[in-house]
């Protein structure tokens, strides 16, 4: 790779010894993937936060890097609880401090103590065409497709890097070569809102790591987009999708492999994620719920069970007139929450990305449905 003056100076050590680890991990990242150089980024989203998913070792890896400092503005993804309100949820002390260790030496690097995979939904939008380093799955997926900026699905400690040294590879999504869809899904039905979930599930499952262009679809908001990219990524890593008229980009190769959806393709994808009958709580917000989603849930739920919202620490600020058998936590997820050890075996929610990570990750059952039938106890 062809590295400036600048960039060789802080590869010899020059501007400390963390940065120069920094630098040689994309340099690395960059020998691998062809790089022939580093770009400037506007951000960074740097997920590898909740104790829950990089134990002591993580943590000690984030301590030992603590004393640098990040050059763009970077946040947090999700940690393992509500930051402040975890004594309430039953979560153990040991676990708390850790967790709380890992977040103090975040932000002592300057990293913004805001910890959210919707950063978009908390003050970060990227412009189009700007180049980012984010790394959580849903976030990568939505800032490429939605809001047209730049970004490869990088990884907690190379999103790290990037924060420190402010530029990241220049490969992948990065070039607009590679920004082209090699498959076309075609929708011949309308979308519910559920749909879009499970949507993106079934494509990811076929796509893999491709870029899908998806044709039908006549309208769609930020909120069923978002859902969209997240069961795609959660099913197959997809980093990036198109639709004619409602994505900033929408181009594909000459011949793409074409693959017809239907209703009961979508209807499986449920049925495969629904594991359990009766759940403990019902959940919403994987990825977070903005403040409007908040609102809605409220104006329509009818069901007297336990609910809880996650939601970014932004957001949360403002809610106010929650009712009472609904709960809104922030800086975490049902999915790198050490929920089961509080005792819950099985979760409802509208999210194939939380039913998918609540059964591989978190080891319980979920009940899977639309968020119409869960707010009204069906």
């Amino acid at each position: 790779m062809y590295l400036s003056k600048e960039e060789e100076r802080i590869l010899n050590g020059e501007l400390g010894e963390i940065k120069a680890k920094a630098i040689k991990i994309l340099t690395t990242l960059g020998d691998i993937f062809n790089a022939e150089k580093l770009i400037p980024i506007e951000s960074t989203q740097i997920s590898g936060v909740s104790y829950k998913t990089i134990g002591d070792a993580g943590l000690e890896f984030i301590e030992d890097w603590s004393s640098a400092k990040v050059v763009v503005e970077s946040r947090m993804n999700p940690a393992g609880m509500d930051l402040n309100d975890w004594q309430d949820l039953g979560i153990s002390r040991e676990f708390a401090e850790k967790q709380l260790r890992i977040i103090k030496a975040l932000t002592s690097m300057g990293v913004k103590k805001s910890c959210s995979c919707t950063p978009y939904h908390a003050g970060l939008v990227p412009t189009r065409r700007s180049h980012i380093a984010w790394s959580e799955s849903s976030a990568v997926a939505f800032a490429n497709s939605v809001l047209g900026a730049m970004t490869n699905r990088e990884g907690g400690p190379s999103a790290l890097s990037a924060a420190l040294i402010g530029s990241t590879p220049n490969y992948g999504y990065h070039l607009a070569e590679n920004r082209i869809a090699q498959m076309v899904f075609e929708v011949n039905f309308n979308l519910t809102n559920f749909d879009f979930t499970l949507l993106g599930y079934y494509i990811g499952t076929i796509a893999k790591n491709k870029i899908p262009l998806i044709k039908g679809i006549k309208q769609a908001n930020w909120e069923q987009l978002k859902s969209l990219g997240a069961g795609g990524a959660a099913s197959g890593g997809i980093a990036m999708y198109m639709i004619p008229n409602i994505t900033p980009e929408c181009e594909s190769i000459e011949k793409p492999e074409r693959i017809v959806v239907s209703k009961k393709d979508l209807r499986e994808i449920q049925a495969k994620l629904s594991t359990g009958n009766e759940p403990d709580i019902i959940t919403f917000g994987c990825p977070h719920c903005s403040y409007e989603e908040i609102q809605e849930i409220f104006m329509n739920v009818k069901t007297k069970n336990k609910i809880w919202i996650y939601t970014s620490n932004e957001v949360k600020e403002r809610i106010k007139n929650i009712p009472s058998n609904i709960k809104i936590l922030s800086d975490s997820c049902m999915v790198v929450s050490p929920i089961k050890e509080l005792g819950i075996k099985c979760i409802a929610t509208d999210s194939t990305k939380c039913a998918h990570y609540s059964q591989n990750l978190s080891q319980i059952k979920c009940v899977l449905k639309s968020r119409e039938e869960l707010l009204h106890g069906n």
